[in-house]
């Protein structure tokens, strides 16, 4: 039957790795893309090495690497396993499929100049005003077709982000003016960034943990949230080192962390109005 593999330890770069590994030893089949929690996978099929075809629900062919590349850290497993598929959708077909460097290439690149995924999160579970609760931004992104239309109603403006897939600007578009949001409460960095100075001067040891501790509680590197619920893990860090500081900055960041708490609260129960849909 050929190669078949399992793996589960995912780091930024596997899946390239993967991917190569395959085309040189010329495997037929598909390689699954798993997210975990019930989320669809990713489906790509090789041919004698050649990358055919990908699908995501909605998303196909080359915007499906680019979804993978901005979402490799929410990715749990990976999978191939032998076979040959009856029919190819053509829809799914990837462009320029004999060269697997510049797809990803390519891939990268739009990944790097995105200005919407500071916002997208796939692994977050969303909600709208009509009720809807998807369990994640991903789950949105693979059923799109439910959720286009009203999207496409949110009136654009200068403030939109550019982005390679369409559903990403209207995504970004939609969270900014509150037509869509995530049902957990999300803290903007900008507003950490108070905290952490109200500690100066930070000792090199300890501006290296905080940097690293915010950086590991990030959605991904290009975040500019975080949920409330890794957000009480880094206060935590911070009131430890405000503590060590006494009784009176303790106090201060104490009282800090409560208001910005509050405040984020306050803004994802009562979301800025979006124009009519």
């Amino acid at each position: 039957m050929g190669i078949s593999f399992h793996v589960t330890s995912v780091r930024e770069g596997t899946i390239f790795n993967v991917m190569q590994f395959l085309a040189l030893e010329k495997v037929t089949g598909t390689l699954s893309i798993r997210f975990g929690r019930n989320i669809p996978e990713v489906s790509i099929y090789f041919v004698t090495g050649n990358l055919t075809t990908a699908e995501f629900g909605a998303i196909v062919s080359d915007d499906v690497i680019d979804v993978l590349l901005c979402q490799e850290f929410a990715v749990k497993e990976i999978v191939f396993t032998p076979e040959r598929v009856a029919q190819i959708n053509e829809d799914a077909l990837i462009r320029g499929a004999n060269s697997l460097s510049g797809i990803v290439l390519n891939a990268s690149k739009d990944v790097d100049m995105c200005e919407a995924r500071s916002l997208i999160y796939g692994m977050m579970p969303m909600t709208d005003g009509k009720g809807r609760k998807p369990e994640s931004l991903l789950h949105v992104l693979y059923g799109f077709g439910e959720w286009e239309s009203e999207l496409s109603k949110v009136p654009a403006d200068a403030k939109d982000k550019a982005a390679p897939l369409k559903q990403c600007v209207l995504l970004s578009r939609a969270l900014r003016k509150g037509a869509i949001a995530y049902q957990t409460p999300i803290v903007s960095l900008k507003g950490i960034r108070p905290l952490i100075n109200m500690l100066n001067p930070l000792s090199e040891n300890e501006e290296n943990n905080l940097r690293g501790y915010l950086r590991s509680l990030l959605p991904h590197q290009r975040a500019t949230h975080l949920s409330i619920e890794r957000f009480y893990a880094f206060a935590s860090a911070i009131e430890s080192i405000a503590q060590r500081r006494g009784k009176e900055v303790g106090d201060q960041a104490r009282k800090a962390i409560q208001e910005l708490i509050q405040q984020t609260t306050v803004l994802q129960d009562n979301p800025k109005p979006s124009a009519k849909t």
